[in-house]
């Protein structure tokens, strides 16, 4: 299931502007909602705005199958990576999604972009153990997420007749005291009916300090879907970070 559907919508979420809501007219939010959405912001962890681009090379196994091949995505860029398979296999389109999806959460807004005003939210259950649940007010996707400790630890949505919840289990903190969700599932659920669909486990296998930018080491992914599973594993090497100031100093 695609994971960049929700890239650009769970971001809008969480950069978050605490007088969004003051505008005439506008639906009215909660302060503590607010306030609870910008602190997950400021704690997520993304990569320098100074970054560019990113490369590096990439392993794959899936249920028998297997693969290799490069990548490189120049940041906030449309059309996603590209990527270049070794030997005569092909980059299956599920390890292209998946890495595609690394990168966009890992992406930070571009220097000196302005700050996006955040929907209006309200806290519409309390919840010590499992974080407050804080409802986005007038979106038509019903967008619901719970923070707990500062950290966004679940998200929950409506999308194309199915709904979902992401569940974060651990996070790595990053040498600047940031977060990255390290472990998490996705569950989809059929909207009208109820029923479940499919079941997403990721986990990241360690992390790399390269430039002092965090990157995975190695993932798996876990799917359960029409009582089948399968389980997908890249593993990471040679990855390289570009920045603007680099460009400068090769003029």
């Amino acid at each position: 299931m695609k994971l960049c559907l929700w890239i650009a919508g769970v971001v809008c979420l969480i950069g978050t502007d605490l007088r969004a809501d003051d505008k005439p007219g506008a639906p009215k939010g909660d302060r503590r909602a607010a306030a609870l959405m910008e602190e997950a912001a400021r704690t997520r962890y993304v990569w320098s705005p100074e970054v560019t681009a990113v490369s590096g090379k990439f392993a794959w196994h899936n249920d028998g199958k297997s693969g290799a091949g490069t990548f490189r995505s120049v940041l906030r860029q449309k059309g996603g990576p590209t990527f270049t398979a070794e030997g005569a296999s092909e980059v299956p389109a599920e390890v292209k999604e998946h890495i595609g999806s690394l990168i966009g959460h890992r992406t930070p807004s571009a220097p000196g972009a302005a700050k996006r005003p955040a929907p209006p939210s309200v806290i519409v259950v309390e919840d010590e153990d499992r974080g407050a649940l804080i409802m986005t007010v007038g979106d038509p996707m019903q967008s619901t997420q719970r923070v707990k400790d500062g950290k966004m630890v679940q998200v929950n949505r409506v999308m194309g007749g199915k709904r979902f919840t992401i569940d974060v289990t651990e996070f790595e903190k990053s040498p600047d005291g940031h977060y990255y969700p390290s472990a998490f599932t996705v569950t989809w659920w059929d909207a009208p009916t109820g029923k479940k669909t499919e079941k997403q486990l990721y986990t990241t296998e360690g992390f790399n300090i390269v430039d002092g930018q965090m990157f995975p080491k190695a993932e798996k992914v876990v799917s359960e879907k029409e009582g089948k599973s399968t389980t997908l594993t890249i593993q990471y090497s040679e990855i390289k970070f570009e920045t603007g100031r680099q460009r400068a100093d090769a003029k």
